[in-house]
């Protein structure tokens, strides 16, 4: 692939991360975001739009700005609306991540209870979506928050939750991971766990002159025309780069540090279940897991797999040119 095609794709994209909180105290919400009845942006070439319902003041996120969109028809649409009184519901949750949210079967839908032990038992939001997350209403508990100040309805996780399972539906997959694009276009795909050098191997290649980096921690991945393409997200990790924008992808190579720089071949089998391992996933839906995997086997048809063993300098650079010439 060319750089005039990575160019014309990002053109494209522009024509249509991190998360602040309103909940109490006050403080914690930027004073000079401004308020709407409604926003929109695009990540991934999946438009979301939220509006809100009378008396509900709401602003989108300054991580997300890069990412906002002018769309009066998204692809995802939620309503957003104070509750005077929200309970944790009675039957067994679908899933519980240990941390502020759980997931429940609810009203044919999939229905995100977000609770914390430092505001009470009381949840202070839910969020409900359809079967296939195009549809959505999210309620805000009320005195949970303070009503002169804009909320982000979708304030993280579930942004990224929301993500995740509309990509599970076979439209893609979240992938832990740093997306490169190199001076000739070459996009170049590292995959890895926490720790495993994602922000390191950005800063590297930031380095390197005419290389543009997408994400230093998580990346989308969708097939268009059949052909693997990767984009920025606004989950950026510690090296805090996140890009509306995207590349097609030549190779992809699992992070792991070594003694020195190698690159390993996987066979398509293994590269899928390292790639699944690494995958953000609705581990409640048997079916978005089947999908994730369907669409991570085609990935690695596609695509040359590799194991990169390196050292955390300029080498692992000068490895992967090298490499490629």
């Amino acid at each position: 692939m060319q750089v005039d095609w990575f160019l014309s794709v990002n053109e494209e994209m522009s024509a249509y991360p991190s998360s602040s909180t309103t909940l109490l105290p006050p403080a914690t919400q930027p004073a000079e975001i401004g308020s709407t009845s409604r926003f929109a942006y695009r990540v991934g070439e999946i438009s979301f739009g939220v509006t809100a319902k009378a008396g509900l003041r709401i602003a989108l996120d300054p991580g997300l700005m890069e990412f906002e969109a002018d769309s009066p028809a998204c692809d995802v649409e939620i309503t957003a609306e104070w509750a005077e009184e929200l309970k944790m519901p009675l039957t067994r949750p679908a899933f519980e991540s240990g941390g502020l949210w759980s997931a429940f079967q609810e009203d044919g839908g999939t229905a995100f209870y977000f609770q914390t032990s430092y505001l009470g038992e009381s949840p202070y939001k839910r969020a409900w979506f359809n079967r296939d997350f195009s549809r959505g209403n999210v309620k805000l508990l009320k005195r949970y928050f303070d009503p002169e100040l804009p909320v982000y309805p979708l304030e993280y996780p579930l942004d990224e939750l929301l993500m995740i399972h509309r990509l599970a539906l076979g439209e893609g997959a979240e992938i832990h991971a740093c997306g490169v694009v190199t001076a000739d276009g070459a996009g170049r795909l590292f995959v890895g766990h926490s720790g495993a050098g994602k922000s390191t191997t950005s800063r590297l290649w930031l380095r390197q002159p005419g290389s543009c980096v997408l994400s230093d921690d998580r990346i989308i991945l969708r097939l268009r025309d059949g052909k693997p393409v990767m984009y920025g997200t606004p989950w950026h990790g510690d090296a805090g780069l996140a890009a509306q924008a995207c590349a097609p992808v030549n190779r992809i190579l699992l992070l792991e540090h070594g003694e020195r720089n190698e690159i390993l071949s996987l066979d398509p089998a293994r590269a899928t279940a390292e790639l699944f391992a690494r995958a953000f996933v609705p581990y409640h839906s048997p079916a978005g897991l089947a999908h994730t995997l369907d669409f991570l086997e085609k990935i690695t048809a596609r695509l040359p797999v590799a194991l990169f063993r390196f050292v955390p300098d300029g080498s692992a650079v000068e490895e992967i040119l090298r490499a490629a010439g």
